[in-house]
């Protein structure tokens, strides 16, 4: 193929209440020392990490530098979609272009369905009653795998959105502060949309900003998750979303379980909108930032519910070192994607940490151990640290997956860096 030119309700209450009187806390320095210095088998680390695959892609599509790349996927199709200040770039395994589609603000996320149309997170400009407008906006694109890409719909803010068309449809001062700031594919090719914005209250004619959105292929918006709460932090919040993923992801197969199953998600969120160097003033930090939600249908339908399994097992040391659920985990959770390929690993990136994080399906940090190591716990991977360091980042945005290779988008570094998990050379 070529492209052309272009958890129980009484648990719950705990956790909330203190996880360090459910818990037990893990603060204690001496506790600390002692599982730092027994945490993993002599020789372990070494044997067992993230190692970079060189060359990092630098270039983009259109044959000049990355600008601050937003966000990496990897799709069906086997090219690898990348944003950044000037465009959409498709690029095939190799980091040779294929194709270029400019976007004059840039993207900001980017996700393939499971039909190979494309959609992309942005800002558009638009003109109403005679005064210019920065909306957001998610593009969906189709025909880019065989070179003939289309813009095949625009799904906008305010004018999608279900709780406005009817009463207020028109912008208003506060639209413009809003983001779309990632996107999730169902197994229908429905999608989920993470929305962030400083409208938190529901009135008369407008839903909270602060939301996980879902529309149609066609770009019908069919409601915004309202077990999610934008004011209050739980288990089961969205308090300014940075990115929303699903556990539909390449390869393809005929099925990705049950209807039910396909509709769960995990989101990212942090109390500040904009990151560490955003100019809104930083909320207190959130002691659970990523949130794996899962859902169950009853009688009244379809219900969101906090994933209790990736929290209880938090309360077992011995079966990690490390817990997607661990509190003040993460300071700003910027991008979150997953490993449909059997290994099922969960990866994260903190823009603020300047770090990737990877968790096992279970929600451990880590990767299953190598045959023969004595400990069957996960060994921890995560790395990163601020520097242009071949296991360093700057402000990372994206974080992508295939075959076994992870890729970053390294927003302050320019470039997209690609890691291989060490064992898997052997």
């Amino acid at each position: 193929m070529k492209l052309t030119h272009l958890i129980a309700p009484l648990l719950l209450a705990a956790v909330l209440v203190g996880c360090d009187d459910l818990f037990g806390s893990k603060n204690d320095s001496v506790t600390d020392e002692i599982f730092d210095a027994g945490r993993q088998e002599p020789g372990l680390i070494s044997e067992v990490e993230y190692v970079p695959l060189f060359p990092f892609y630098e270039v983009g599509a259109d044959g000049a530098p990355f600008d601050a790349p937003q966000d990496v996927y990897v799709g069906f199709d086997e090219f690898i979609y990348v944003v950044d200040a000037r465009g959409l770039h498709v690029l095939d395994l190799s980091g040779r272009p294929a194709l270029f589609v400019s976007i004059p603000r840039g993207g900001t996320s980017v996700v393939q369905d499971r039909k190979l149309d494309v959609y992309v997170t942005a800002k558009r400009d638009t003109t109403l009653n005679g005064r210019d407008w920065v909306l957001p906006v998610v593009m969906h694109y189709s025909g880019l795998t065989t070179g003939n890409p289309s813009l095949t719909n625009i799904i906008w803010h305010p004018f999608d959105d279900d709780s406005r068309k009817f009463n207020r449809p028109d912008p208003i001062e506060t639209d413009e502060q809003v983001d779309f700031t990632g996107v999730g594919v169902i197994n229908n090719n429905r999608i989920y949309v993470s929305r962030r914005g400083p409208i938190n209250d529901r009135t008369s004619v407008i839903l909270p900003h602060n939301a996980i959105l879902e529309f149609t292929v066609e770009g019908q918006n069919v409601q915004a998750i309202g077990a999610l709460d934008p004011n209050r932090e739980s288990l089961r919040s969205a308090i300014y979303p940075t990115d929303v993923t699903t556990f539909v992801h390449p390869p393809q197969r005929l099925s990705f379980g049950s209807p039910t199953e396909n509709k769960e998600l995990i989101l990212a969120q942090s109390s500040d909108p904009d990151g560490p160097d955003g100019p809104m003033a930083p909320g207190a930090p959130l002691r659970f930032s990523v949130l794996s939600i899962t859902t169950v249908l009853t009688s009244d339908g379809l219900e969101y519910r906090p994933d209790t399994d990736k929290l209880t097992i938090t309360a077992n040391e011995g079966r990690g070192d490390g817990f997607l659920y661990d509190e003040f985990k993460f300071a700003h959770p910027s991008d979150i994607t997953y490993a449909a390929d059997g290994s099922n690993y969960i990866f994260v990136t903190d823009a603020a940490k300047d770090s990737l994080f990877v968790f096992t399906s279970a929600g451990v940090e880590g990767v299953a151990p190598p045959p023969g190591a004595r400990s069957t716990k996960p060994v921890i991977v995560s790395f990163g640290g601020a520097g242009d360091g071949s296991r360093q980042f700057r402000n990372p945005q994206g974080v992508g997956y295939y075959g076994r290779i992870v890729y970053v988008a390294d927003t302050g570094n320019n470039r997209l860096s690609r890691f291989r998990l060490n064992t898997d050379f052997e």
